[in-house]
């Protein structure tokens, strides 16, 4: 049997537009998906997105204004409002407004899907020649590793592993030239071309750059819109 609630406007998405249109406007908010997040993506106040996400997220936990969290399997939009499925229990949310900041995993969805218009891959590298030098990023011209961003090992932070951004067009992310394979190649390449060094062996030789593949984490990059149609509103523009 369905546990009913009752509220005025329902935000549905996990980004930081999301989060903080719950916040600033006192609405409970519904998570369609695991948030995910680039480590390293800035915002225009020089603070890192992640961060303050968590800030917000935290907030909107302590005063209730999410209280599934992390455990909707799935989202319903009915006729008078949404059906919330955690795992094998769902909860009726009845409500006057909808807002939408995504369209993953929700059933019933009132417009079109929002067109995937590229992809963001960040690979990330454990370094074990040519960890040792003063660099924190580089960055190329292409979009194919864009910009590589160097972080201190957890054991040895004299030394650094990277990873590589790189912007990816939608048809091409299965493509040969764009695996974690070629953007290691390109890694180590714009390092060498950088003048970083491979580890020290003799005092006339040192190995050659090498790295080895951790995790290739992949983000959608969908069309902007913004739409309204009777009680729902569409907006899946990016806060910067």
């Amino acid at each position: 049997m369905a546990v009913e609630f009752e509220w005025d406007t329902v935000v549905i998405g996990t980004n930081l537009a999301a989060a903080l249109s719950a916040q600033q406007n006192n609405w409970h908010i519904l998570f369609n998906k695991e948030p995910t997040f680039f480590k390293f993506n800035t915002l225009t106040s020089k603070e890192l997105e992640y961060q303050v996400w968590e800030s917000i997220a935290s907030d909107l936990s302590l005063r209730a204004l999410n209280p599934f969290g992390d455990k909707i399997t799935l989202i319903r939009v009915v006729d008078d409002g949404i059906e919330v499925v955690c795992d094998n229990r769902k909860y009726k949310v009845r409500c006057n407004n909808i807002r939408f900041h995504d369209d993953d995993n929700i059933e019933n969805f009132p417009f079109e899907k929002v067109e995937v218009q590229c992809y963001r891959a960040c690979d990330w590298f454990r370094v074990t020649s040519g960890a040792n030098h003063d660099y924190w990023s580089l960055e190329n011209e292409d979009d194919f590793v864009k910009k590589i961003y160097f972080i201190p090992k957890k054991t040895l932070p004299k030394y650094k592993d990277c990873v590589s951004e790189s912007i990816i067009d939608k048809h091409m992310l299965k493509h040969i030239d764009y695996t974690s394979t070629m953007a290691r190649l390109k890694t180590t390449q714009t390092m060498k071309e950088a003048g970083i060094l491979g580890t020290k062996h003799t005092q006339t030789y040192r190995y050659p750059i090498k790295m080895e593949l951790l995790e290739r984490q992949i983000f959608e990059i969908k069309k902007e819109v913004f739409q309204k149609m009777d009680n729902y509103v569409l907006d899946t523009r990016v806060f910067k």
